[in-house]
């Protein structure tokens, strides 16, 4: 055998060694690296669904911060043999550390929410509709509610400052929330925003940037779909509409906002509504409201930022009565079929 023969042959163990070091010591970095403690700043509240495999757990975990490594978790469960161990149910983590091994004890003993209350919030609502809501399910005094939003700290860039409970509309995101029936004012502030920051995808951002929105004028545009839309396929077409009148430098004249300015919903709006001296007034003065009327849902959201390509100015209900609209491009058009609906 040659010296050049005998040197590759002496090198290929000294090579297999190095590699299997390696191995270990990057699973042992990655392993260490991904289960480091992380810090809450807020409380979370989670669902475990029944039959959630260790990926659904660390998926789940990881979507709300409460590790920084999916796999990572997964080895850590599998290494504790704690695949079928894990209880479903509602938790909750409180501010501070948390770590892999408080993580998993509190999954594996089930020391799940039990006295918590169900409460949905209806994509639409008002904030003070939502503060009645929360009342009703005997969670919070409804005037101390809205008199903590007034003075609450601004957690999100997006969300305006403001000495008025109103800086809030549109951002409690409408959801099925799990609340603590001892949780105050603020945790549950924090549990609404934090679900609207969640659903805010840096792809939604990136749509409202291509429009030249900011994500409060978004959200407004979204909210005004959302007490205008009762079809779904029309969200889009609607949007196309608000768009198209601020474009042309035309009022918007949507009831909806003189509903809010109102204070609540009238069965009918009279002219002397449309007076009403307010910055929410969009048949008084023109372009957006100066924030939103409501908390618009997921696809009024999208419809906000995924405008159908129209040239329609006006809308106007069907006589259908299935909340459906009739749009056209010119005031001529809009006024022969609302003379003709009212025949």
């Amino acid at each position: 055998m040659s010296a050049e023969k005998r040197k590759k042959k002496n090198a290929l163990p000294v090579i297999i060694v190095l590699v299997i070091v390696l191995l270990i010591a990057g699973t042992g970095f990655f392993l260490w690296g991904g289960s480091r403690s992380t810090t809450l700043n807020e409380a979370v509240v989670l669902e475990i669904p029944e039959g959630s495999s260790a990926k659904t757990v660390a998926g789940i975990l990881k979507d709300n911060d409460l590790i920084m490594n999916e796999i990572s978790f997964v080895l850590y469960i599998r290494m504790n043999d704690a695949d079928d161990k894990i209880i479903p149910g509602t938790y909750t983590f409180d501010p501070g550390k948390v770590t892999y091994g408080s993580l998993l004890s509190k999954l594996k003993t089930g020391d799940v929410i039990a006295n918590t209350v169900n409460v949905t919030i209806p994509e639409g609502y008002t904030v003070w509709q939502i503060a009645d809501l929360l009342g009703q399910n005997n969670l919070v005094n409804r005037d101390d509610f809205l008199n903590y939003l007034s003075t609450a700290p601004v957690q999100y860039e997006y969300i305006p400052e403001g000495n008025d409970y109103t800086k809030f509309e549109g951002f409690l995101f409408p959801e099925t929330y799990n609340i603590g029936k001892s949780w105050d004012s603020a945790k549950i502030l924090n549990l609404l925003l934090r679900e609207f920051d969640k659903n805010w995808t840096e792809e939604r951002q990136d749509k409202a940037d291509s429009l030249g929105l900011t994500v409060k004028e978004a959200v407004t545009v979204a909210s005004l779909i959302e007490r205008e839309a009762k079809v779904d396929s029309e969200r889009p077409v609607i949007a196309s509409v608000i768009y198209n009148r601020l474009k042309a430098d035309m009022p918007l004249q949507i009831d909806a906002t003189v509903q809010y300015a109102l204070g609540g919903q009238k069965e009918r709006l009279y002219y002397s509504d449309l007076e009403i001296d307010s910055p929410y007034n969009t048949y008084k003065y023109k372009g957006l409201p100066v924030g939103p009327i409501a908390s618009p849902g997921l696809s009024s959201i999208d419809a906000a930022l995924n405008p159908a390509d129209t040239t329609y100015l006006f809308y106007q209900t069907t006589e259908a009565g299935d909340g459906s609209h009739y749009f056209c491009n010119t005031y001529e058009e809009h006024a022969a079929y609302s003379a003709q609906k009212n025949k």
